[in-house]
């Protein structure tokens, strides 16, 4: 990479890291591996630099693509198949007792009984601020889809504190 792409990537790279990190720890409802993932999505991004075309996406859209590629690839290698009936009860917010946990703490626990594409959805709406509209050309859906899925997610994690 010549010095010009290589200070163009440093500067994205500081811009988008904390919505990567943020992005990725949501998705994996803060499994320990976070940290690895984004260094290893910034990795692959910095080794196909020369791939990334500014016309296509945003820089912070083509990094969490990359980055979703490698939470996926690393649930694969562990294998981790469990419906939401498994999740332990430990993950799930108890009625009447959130006075104790803050907010960072519930959304995860919240987000923790989604499955990883509802809770894609949710961060994007939610944390990463963009409309239905962007969510659905992000990931090759309808909008109508998003806005049904979204709903459903909310609602879900609704009954999780009802």
């Amino acid at each position: 990479m010549d010095s010009n792409r290589e200070r163009e990537f440093e500067q994205l790279y500081r811009e988008c890291y904390p919505f990567v990190y943020s992005f990725v720890f949501y998705r994996m409802a803060g499994d320990a591996a976070v940290e690895d993932i984004v260094a290893e999505a910034f990795l692959k991004a910095a080794r196909n630099f020369h791939r990334y075309d500014p016309t296509r996406s945003k820089f912070s859209t083509w990094v969490v693509a990359i980055a979703k590629n490698c939470a996926n690839s690393h649930y694969r290698k562990l294998r981790i198949t469990s419906p939401i009936e498994d999740v332990p009860e430990s993950r799930v917010a108890v009625p009447g007792e959130q006075d104790g946990v803050d907010d960072r703490e519930l959304a995860k626990q919240l987000l923790g009984v989604l499955p990883d594409e509802d809770r894609e959805l949710v961060f994007l709406k939610y944390y990463g601020g963009m409309r239905n509209v962007e969510i659905a050309e992000h990931l090759g859906l309808n909008a109508s889809t998003v806005s049904t899925r979204l709903a459903r997610a909310i609602a879900k994690m609704r009954s999780v504190v009802d």
